[in-house]
């Protein structure tokens, strides 16, 4: 199920969430050259509705409105298949009050916007040794 990369981990398959077509490219480009596979959706809906149990990783760009992007954290988290999958969400959003309640629904990782890709690329790795070894 996961490919060797150039780095000491196997990659995997990650889910982007993000409504920003930029973050999209960007955050896709940069995994791809890690060696791991990629998919995009827009909305936050279509995360709730996907097949997510095939990936190892979702990255969920957090919207403005905080009810919608709790209310999916939990969504994901209360469907069987997916409550275990490793989840980072990447936020303008940087009250702690925010920040608390992404991580206290289910979120594994919170990254703040605008965010270092190597930073992002080194939490994913973190994240997904942990998650392996669990």
């Amino acid at each position: 199920m996961f490919t060797a990369s150039h780095t000491d981990t196997a990659a995997g398959h990650i889910l982007i969430a993000s409504s920003d077509p930029d973050d999209q490219v960007q955050i896709r480009s940069s995994f791809e050259r890690e060696g791991y596979h990629v998919d995009c959706i827009s909305s936050l809906p279509d995360a709730i509705r996907s097949n997510l149990s095939h990936y190892e990783l979702i990255l969920m760009d957090f919207p403005e409105d905080t009810t919608t992007g709790i209310h999916t954290i939990e969504n994901i988290r209360q469907t069987v298949s997916c409550a275990a999958i490793p989840l980072l969400v990447l936020s303008k959003a940087s009250k702690c009050e925010i920040l608390v309640e992404a991580l206290n629904a289910g979120a594994d990782d919170y990254i703040i916007k605008p965010f270092s890709l190597r930073e992002l690329n080194a939490r994913v790795r973190a994240i997904l040794r942990s998650a392996r070894r669990g």
